[in-house]
């Protein structure tokens, strides 16, 4: 801990850095170091590489820690800076440095003290993993995060869905767009790519007189419909059991909305020390909003209530926020200080949270950038780097939980921790859709349950390995990617062209298993894996550039499955045969769920059948099938309609 008192008799200006490391080093050669970096849900890079960053700023530092180790000696040092008010201050990594530097400066009278915020410095032997703990020991003491909702626990991904007026011509880079007549048509949309949530872009009367993604105004577009449509497409949407997110700017308003043409969007702007009003999205002709002016924190809740109020929709995503720190020195704010970002952004997710709440008490509130003090007041956002190991953000902190970028790709996806990865594009692909299916019985253990310090050891380099704790099991996910960068890799990711057989080993589970089960992600196939024991380690042979391996305790919850289903016409049928995948219970009694089919009985017993059939009216898509029940891990699969 630091005080610092100014014992003179005049105020004094005071600016402060602590900690204030000098010499850092571990192992006798540095350049093999690694370090801890806090972009988004954070990532491991070679240390020194990143500068650090300013705390709030997503990009830079997402979460406020630090971590650097040898690989190769396993010597570490951890930074928890434990500091619950997120004041203003920024990383500074310079080699052999580590600084927090704390801005803009402060007047201590004469004989007054200011305590710094205290720092936990950690020397132990490991990677970043024990100081993750460690803050996120300190984390759930200092902070009080806002529950999910329990549909957002279930939930398997966010992919965007951006709209155009059918029949318009429209520029080359606009034409990955769903064209529709009107947003009734929405169910339509979320049948080709049936990830639980979609979020809409392009709806707002700008995308419609401007074609721009929003416009600040975010009035429902009338030529598809208004409010009411959109209202009655996302009504057909839950009848599917899917969700709908709408994205709203936080950052950025267009110069040709009715804000703009106000004179408002200007007047709420942020403001750099010269007067001028710019940012990275002048030339694109929008104006820079800045968080700390409370009117536009009002308009953006009343803004956020009225959209969910209008449309029904399950959630709400402020675009650019968490990516930015914005000094602002517009006088019409009348800030405190032009450094109050952190203050400014506290206020602004507090009125939307209050706001939105009041119309929809299940709704889900994302950002674009991870920043895991926002948890106060927000759920979650997006993540969009892809890192060799696991996302850090997914260990030291929750219940805050991002989401997987689709753009990351299901590969990287199923390796990451968080819901989501793939499905971005306009048809189910099939490795993304298998991975759909096979996240399903594990998913409660791959998002929301305990990751293992040790992952599991690959007999082969080339596979990346993760271990997940649910209840009454493990879920061991192993993937061939085709890209080996040893820290990260590109969006989009695919399995490797080699192939081969490989060795997991697991420690420590060898007297808590009791079976093996293999999802082959790469055919959608269920089948007993062998285990084999040595001391208190599993060993198993693997093939298939993808596998999900779920290890059962005796008691742990049964595995049960269906075979692929038949593509059907409406007004077809077919008949579902359940099996039991693992030991246990001779039979257990299961649900079936398949919403927008009709389906007899409802509940049955595994083993067992029921029969599903099509009604007349089904549009054509892919229609998710659910098995579930109580002490069984389910099933998913999807039945085409043509």
């Amino acid at each position: 801990s630091l005080r610092v008192t100014n014992t003179s008799d005049v105020p004094r200006e005071f600016m402060f850095c602590f900690p204030c490391l000098d010499g850092v080093r571990l192992g006798p050669d540095a350049t093999t170091n690694l370090a801890t970096a806090m972009d988004q849900a954070g990532i491991v890079v070679r240390a020194w590489d990143r500068p650090g960053g300013v705390v709030g700023k997503g990009t830079e530092m997402s979460m406020q820690w630090h971590a650097i180790w040898d690989p190769v000696t396993k010597s570490a040092l951890g930074l928890v800076f434990m500091d619950p008010d997120a004041r203003s201050k920024r990383l500074v990594l310079k080699e052999p440095e580590i600084c927090l530097e704390y801005f803009p400066p402060v007047t201590l009278a004469p004989g007054a003290s200011l305590d710094l915020p205290p720092v936990r410095m950690l020397v132990y032997r490991g990677d970043w993993r024990p100081a993750a703990r460690a803050y996120r020991a300190w984390f759930e003491h200092a902070y009080t995060c806002v529950e999910p909702p329990e549909w957002f626990r279930r939930s398997d991904g966010l992919v965007g869905r951006h709209f155009r007026k059918k029949g318009r011509r429209v520029e080359k880079r606009y034409r990955y767009m769903y064209a529709l007549d009107s947003f009734r048509e929405l169910p339509a949309v979320h049948l080709r790519v049936p990830v639980d949530n979609s979020e809409y872009a392009f709806y707002c009367r700008g995308s419609m007189d401007h074609m721009v993604h929003t416009d600040g105004d975010n009035i429902v577009r009338d030529d598809l419909g208004g409010a009411k449509a959109m209202r009655e497409g996302i009504a057909g949407v839950h009848r599917l059991g899917l969700h709908s997110t709408l994205y709203i700017e936080g950052y950025i308003v267009h110069q040709g909305s009715e804000l703009a043409r106000s004179g408002r969007a200007e007047r709420w702007a942020v403001m750099d020390k010269d007067g001028s009003i710019v940012g990275p999205y002048t030339k694109h002709g929008f104006y820079h909003m800045c968080p700390g002016c409370v009117e536009w924190q009002d308009y953006l809740a009343d803004t956020a209530a009225r959209l969910l109020r209008e449309t029904g929709a399950d959630g709400i995503r402020l675009d650019s926020l968490g990516h930015y720190f914005l000094p602002c020195y517009n006088p019409a704010h009348r800030h405190a200080s032009p450094f109050g970002y952190n203050e400014w952004m506290k206020q602004l997710l507090a009125k939307v949270r209050k706001a939105a709440l009041e119309v929809n008490p299940d709704v889900l509130l994302t950002t674009e950038g991870p920043v895991d003090w926002f948890g106060r007041w927000f759920h979650g956002a997006l993540s969009s780097e892809c890192p060799r190991d696991l996302p850090l953000m997914r260990l030291a902190v929750s219940p805050y939980r991002p989401y997987a970028y689709s753009a990351c790709g299901s590969v990287w996806g199923s390796v990451s921790g968080l819901a989501g990865g793939g499905c971005g594009g306009s048809d189910l692909e099939t490795l993304d859709g298998n991975w759909l299916c096979a996240r399903f019985p594990v998913h409660e253990a791959l998002v929301w349950g305990d990751v293992a310090d040790e992952d599991p050891r690959s007999s082969d380099p080339q596979i990346v390995a993760r271990q997940f704790e649910g209840d009454g099991y493990w879920a061991l996910v192993a993937v061939r990617p085709a890209c080996q960068d040893p820290l990260e890799w590109p969006w989009k990711t695919g399995l490797s062209d080699q192939r081969g057989e490989y060795t997991l080993t697991v420690h420590g589970l060898a007297r808590q298993v009791d079976e093996a089960i293999l999802c082959n992600i790469e055919t959608l196939n269920w089948t007993p894996l062998g285990i084999k024991r040595c001391g208190d380690d599993l060993r198993l042979r693997l093939e298939t550039n993808w596998a999900l391996v779920i290890l059962r305790r005796s008691d742990g919850p049964v595995v049960v499955g269906f075979d692929a289903l038949p593509k059907l016409r409406a007004g077809e049928s077919t008949t579902l045969h359940f099996k039991m995948l693992s030991a246990g219970p001779s039979r257990v009694q299961a649900f079936v769920s398949a919403p927008g089919l009709d389906l007899t009985p409802r509940e049955a017993a595994v083993p067992g059948e029921v029969a599903i059939t099509v009604p007349p009216d089904a549009l054509p898509g892919n229609y998710a099938v659910y098995v579930s029940g109580e002490n069984l891990l389910g099933v998913k699969r999807f039945l085409v309609v043509e």
